[in-house]
């Protein structure tokens, strides 16, 4: 379901009840489903199935042709739904990063708690046990753009005993003077306009990755993809580039040698 399509359908309920002069609370009982799933539903989000958007249709004082037509449209909804979850609309397959990856000319990545998996020293991977560097191996590839937005935070935040960072911010530092790398660093002192609840890897605009403890999550709803990228943009402007960066990236540097002194 994409986000107009459940826009459509949960406003098209909340009108009937706000109609008929029902509260939020009255038609999550007539219906049995929770308050919270009814709102949901209302404000377009998907819920785990069409059967309980069906019992709140059948909840309401609707005449057979309307219910028949919204349940029509749910149907077709949440059937679109299940099929792209095969393709790409959302992703478990590790394989289908890795054929991202190969073939976008662009990718844009924000983190907030880590250094973006690209931007790795094989000393860093190990110390957060992590093995796949990603998209490291491309960056040498000077037909591919790559733009970076890390906050102040994930660059202050260090795996193990810390002993890797230095060699890291080096590196970061390094990265950020090639001609098709823009790295953007967030400062603590600078307010965000959005914050993101996770970082994230933009893949162009056919799809958005987000890395959990178990998996990788690959969504490619055209939607989702631009609320992401939305995101991102708001980042972007918080976040200082090239020598003001480079100047940040120091001072950090510093902090850590300092600590293990």
């Amino acid at each position: 379901m994409n986000l107009k399509q459940a826009l459509i359908i949960g406003q098209k309920l909340r009108n009937w009840r706000e109609h008929v002069g029902w509260s939020g609370r009255e038609l999550a009982r007539r219906s049995g489903v929770a308050q919270s799933t009814l709102s949901r539903v209302e404000n377009g989000q998907r819920v785990r199935s069409a059967e309980v958007v069906d019992q709140i249709i059948s909840a309401l004082p609707l005449g057979e042709e309307e219910a028949a037509r919204l349940r029509s449209e749910v149907r077709a909804a949440y059937s679109a739904t299940n099929e792209r979850r095969v393709d790409a609309g959302f992703s478990l397959k590790s394989d289908v990063v890795r054929r991202l990856e190969r073939s976008v000319s662009s990718v844009s990545a924000f983190q907030s708690a880590a250094i973006p998996r690209a931007l790795r020293t094989a000393e860093y991977a190990k110390a957060a046990g992590t093995r796949d560097l990603g998209l490291s191996g491309l960056l040498d590839d000077d037909k591919r753009d790559f733009r970076f937005a890390i906050t102040e935070g994930a660059l202050r935040t260090w795996p193990g005993d810390g002993s890797v960072m230095l060699a890291q911010l080096d590196h970061l530092a390094a990265v950020s003077r090639r001609a098709n790398v823009w790295l953007g660093v967030v400062p603590w002192s600078v307010p965000l306009g959005v914050v993101p609840p996770h970082g994230f890897t933009l893949y162009g605009d056919e799809a958005v990755s987000v890395e959990t403890f178990t998996a990788e999550v690959t969504i490619s709803d055209p939607d989702a993809v631009a609320a992401y990228r939305d995101a991102f943009a708001v980042v972007e402007r918080s976040a200082v580039s090239g020598d003001e960066a480079r100047v940040l990236l120091a001072t950090i540097r510093d902090d850590f040698r300092k600590l293990a002194e």
